[in-house]
């Protein structure tokens, strides 16, 4: 950087146009309080910090003034930044910054508005540990940690009362299928005992015969109610699938009923809009045509009074000949810088109004421009999400109708198996007319009671089949569990080396600026790895950041934020420090100061504000105010 110049217009104390020249090194702002020292700093700020406040904006501008600017020229780049009062009384930045790095107005702007500076000046040491964690990215880390946590949490209370649900339900299910087969068991062993009593002998054969085709009809029976268990709740999920989706498409229809409808307002108010610009766009014209009357005006009226000014001191007028009223040309004259006075203040309120105006004019095309592009860009989103859902319902429709056949398939199956089993009945009905009655009536018990047992098993089995989908849905759930605690624990790791070697690497620059900690009569090192602070004086006594007295905390501030810039904003070419050097005495300023002239370099512009002793004389900043590379001699000189 070889040239540097700072240009302000109508910013803080300056009612008008100011530039200085600054340099690399050591820019030290010497002058008296009330000069506009604060101004120019307010005016860095503007153009180099993105996070500031709307009232900090605003304090920058002028309070007197409808319009200011900051201008920034770095050798050949220009960076250019325009304050404009708005009717409500905000003001608005707009222009090209230096920097967009949020983080820069903590670590090269250090005032009493920081909150680093606060804090250490504060003696609030915890403060000053979460700020250092938060600069450094330490938090940042933690926070993703915290995320994490907490989600791992809700994943175990969510794993454990399904798992719960899981198994308390599965260990019923298995109880009772238990019972039921053993049930089944005994019916079928007494089956067999009463196929093969001797009173059923003319019988047997056809009997055996035909239990064996009902055993066998009645085991198909089952498999095929299994399969249409398996079928039902396929058809079920992709019903589920088709519901939820069919609801997300019935939203998004809705959304795009709602942008369509506002696209159509908007394209049915272009007219209205055209004719509203129209309208300013006169209403700027005629605004011009007034004013280029009064500049007109203004101009003949500064001829006339430049004219009167010459002939005032003569006894006939150099123009005309006639003699020179005294009295009378200093009425007019005094007249005329009246008139002049008013109209360069309407031309004032006139240029405003066509700023104005202007501005209307630009808000109203850019935000029906970005308003319309912003809706053609989400019916275009949400058409695509429309055409993606509608493709996957088709698809879903597509596999319930497959499903659907299959089901009324098994379902005419079971009906020809069930004509079957009545006849098979009917015709065990007629053997049994021949076996004695009480073995029918007990075969016919068992026989029915063995057809309810296989019911109530296959309900059994299709409600473990369901437990199945629980259980995959546990899995899932375990999944993501051991996914989020794997991640809790690399970032935990991440985060305990990232917390050692920023510690470490912030005590290795301190180690650097050692000469500014002896300064501020402390020793090394000055963290420990969870960034507490552990203060010693020389002779190893322990401090604490509060019994620092104010000098101390002031070279302490300085020390830990040049630090801090080293750390996360090492190429950024400016350090500021303003109104923090009035807590150091003269001695240990001048030596601080030698030291940032040291630290500064040739690629760095470091600006240090310090206060000039009141001369009695009220004045504004001027470029002899500020010294380059130069200790102000009431700081190195001995007082007497």
């Amino acid at each position: 950087m070889k040239s540097i110049r700072i240009i302000l217009e109508n910013i803080g104390v300056f009612r008008d146009r100011r530039e200085y020249i600054l340099s690399t090194g050591l820019n030290i702002i010497y002058a008296p309080n009330a000069s506009g020292k604060t101004s120019l700093i307010n005016g860095l700020k503007v153009l180099m910090l993105p996070s500031l406040t709307t009232e900090e904006i605003a304090k920058a501008l002028n309070d007197y003034e409808e319009k200011g600017r900051v201008k920034l020229v770095i050798d050949d780049s220009e960076f250019s930044v325009d304050l404009i009062r708005m009717p409500d009384g905000t003001v608005r930045a707009q222009g090209r910054r230096f920097t967009e790095d949020s983080l820069i107005e903590r670590v090269a702007f250090i005032d009493l508005g920081s909150d680093l500076v606060a804090a250490i000046l504060a003696g609030n040491h915890d403060l000053v540990k979460s700020i250092l964690r938060e600069v450094t990215g330490v938090s940042h880390v933690e926070t993703i940690l915290d995320t994490l946590t907490r989600l791992k949490s809700e994943y175990e209370y969510s794993f454990q009362a399904r798992r719960k649900e899981y198994e308390s339900k599965r260990e019923v299910y298995v109880e009772q299928r238990q019972r039921l087969t053993e049930r089944l068991e005994n019916i079928r062993k007494r089956i067999v005992e009463i196929l093969q009593a001797p009173q059923l002998e003319p019988a047997r054969k056809k009997m055996e015969e035909l239990e064996s085709k009902r055993n066998t009809l009645l085991e198909i029976q089952r498999r095929l109610r299994e399969q249409k268990l398996e079928i039902t709740n396929r058809i079920g999920l992709l019903k589920r699938d088709h519901d939820l989706n069919k609801s997300e498409l019935d939203i998004h229809k809705r959304e795009r009923e709602k942008i369509v409808k506002e696209l159509d307002e908007l394209r049915r108010a272009g007219p209205d809009m055209r004719r509203a610009l129209e309208i300013l766009l006169k209403e700027v014209e005629n605004l011009q045509t007034e004013r280029e009357n009064i500049i007109s005006e203004i101009r003949e009226k500064e001829r006339m009074l430049e004219r009167r000014k010459e002939v005032i001191d003569y006894a006939v007028c150099p123009y005309c000949g006639a003699p020179i009223e005294e009295d009378r040309i200093r009425s007019e004259i005094y007249e005329l810088e009246e008139d002049l006075e008013k109209l360069r203040s309407e031309l004032k309120k006139i240029i405003n109004a066509i700023e104005e105006k202007r501005m209307e004019i630009n808000e109203i095309r850019e935000k029906a421009e970005r308003r319309l592009k912003e809706l053609e860009e989400e019916l275009k989103k949400i058409d695509e999400r429309i055409v993606n859902i509608e493709r996957v319902l088709d698809t879903v429709d597509g596999k319930i109708k497959q499903e659907n056949k299959r089901l009324a398939k098994i379902e005419d199956e079971i009906k020809d198996l069930d004509k079957e089993l009545n006849v098979v009945n009917v015709q065990l009905e007629v053997l049994r007319s021949e076996v004695p009655i009480n073995l029918i009536e007990e075969y016919r018990y068992l026989t029915n009671e063995e057809q309810k047992l296989y019911e109530e098993l296959d309900s059994i089995n299709a409600k473990l089949r369901q437990l199945d989908e629980l259980y995959n849905e546990l899995r899932v759930l375990e999944d993501k569990l051991e996914r989020v605690r794997l991640l809790q624990e690399y970032f935990q790791i991440r985060l305990n080396e990232l917390t050692r070697a920023t510690v470490e690497r912030i005590n290795e620059v301190i180690l650097k600026h050692m000469k500014l900690l002896k300064l501020a009569e402390l020793e090394y090192p000055v963290l420990v790895e969870d960034f507490t602070l552990t203060l010693t004086r020389a002779g190893g006594t322990p401090t604490t950041l509060a019994e620092l007295s104010d000098a101390e905390k002031a070279i302490f501030t300085i020390l830990m934020t040049l630090v801090l810039k080293e750390y996360v904003a090492g190429e950024f070419p400016f350090y500021v420090v303003d109104t923090l050097m009035e807590f150091i005495d003269d001695t240990r300023a001048a030596e601080v100061l030698k030291y940032l002239m040291e630290a500064a370099g040739n690629d760095k512009v470091i600006i240090v504000t310090k206060t000039r002793p009141f001369t009695g004389e009220p004045r504004l900043l001027s470029q002899e105010d500020i010294l380059v590379n130069t200790i102000p001699s009431a700081l190195t000189q001995p007082s007497r």
